[in-house]
């Protein structure tokens, strides 16, 4: 395992001007899976890597999942990163690290990167993510935002492919200051209610004395995250027939019957999300 400081470089390398057109038109698509393809297909241009998924890691709490996509003929990754968000982010030792260095320096916006192998990983129910996706390696970019929060840019290589070699792992470097700035500015133009914390919601239960079924919960809190609801079912692994169940019953307990009345309720109430100047009610870079 590596983790370093992305270095300031200077000079040309190849890179797909058609793949860097999609990925600064994914800035701006409602499609939050828009920008992590675009992150994969221009990268792909040059070095063969599986799946890419892109997370918000708050400075306290758990981490979101913005967006994930992967390579054509994939199997979906949403359950992994699901059941990364709820359960295995703290067992990512590699994670932690990176964190820990930010929290005692939080002056440093500076970008980090890391490179892992799967046989790092020695905490075997973290290692079962890696192992449901067919994944060897990671390749991770970490971006500072204000209020020592980061964005992470997670680039996955499959287990029957070759090991990055130490020029795949340099051009990922070279490229790593244009993704993690697409990231940062796709990241401002997120939808407010992204801000909306599960703190709102679990306030919300505590109001009207009443509890959502985990699916229910994962299924509003992913709509109040900005998801559509197609978008919500594939994150969560079940079938769109199935989230509009999820979706009727836990509007049904809240006394509520449509995504503005959720959307209005919620913002009656704090939560612990971190509120800045400005308009914005999430953290700006």
């Amino acid at each position: 395992m590596r983790i370093w400081q992305a270095s300031q470089q200077s000079g040309t390398f190849p890179v797909s001007q058609a793949g860097l057109c999609e990925l600064l038109a994914s800035i701006t698509d409602e499609d939050r899976a828009r920008l992590p393809k675009a992150t994969l297909n221009l990268i792909r241009s040059e070095v063969d890597v599986l799946n890419c998924a892109l997370f918000l890691l708050p400075a306290t709490g758990q981490p979101w999942l913005l967006g994930h996509a992967e390579a054509a003929g994939m199997a979906n990754s949403a359950p992994a990163w699901g059941a990364y968000v709820d359960r295995h982010y703290q067992r990512d030792i590699a994670l932690q690290e990176v964190l820990r260095s930010r929290a005692a320096n939080p002056s440093a916006h500076s970008t980090i990167l890391l490179h892992q192998d799967a046989d790092d990983i020695i905490d075997p129910a973290y290692r079962t993510i890696y192992n449901s996706t067919g994944t060897a390696q990671r390749f991770a970019i970490f971006r500072q935002l204000k209020g020592n929060h980061n964005l992470l840019i997670g680039i996955y290589r499959s287990a029957t492919a070759r090991a990055f070699s130490r020029s795949d792992l340099h051009y990922l470097e070279l490229l790593s200051a244009c993704l993690s700035e697409a990231a940062v500015q796709r990241y401002r133009i997120m939808p407010p209610t992204l801000a909306l914390s599960a703190d709102k919601l679990n306030a919300l239960q505590a109001q009207l004395e009443t509890k959502l079924s985990k699916r229910e919960y994962d299924l509003i809190l992913n709509i109040v995250r900005g998801m559509t609801l197609p978008a919500a079912a594939r994150a969560m692994g079940i079938q769109p027939a199935s989230a509009i169940t999820y979706r009727n019953r836990g509007f049904a307990k809240l006394n509520i019957r449509t995504q503005q009345e959720l959307f209005s309720k919620l913002m009656e109430y704090p939560g612990n999300a971190p509120l800045l100047a400005g308009v914005s009610p999430y953290p700006v870079p």
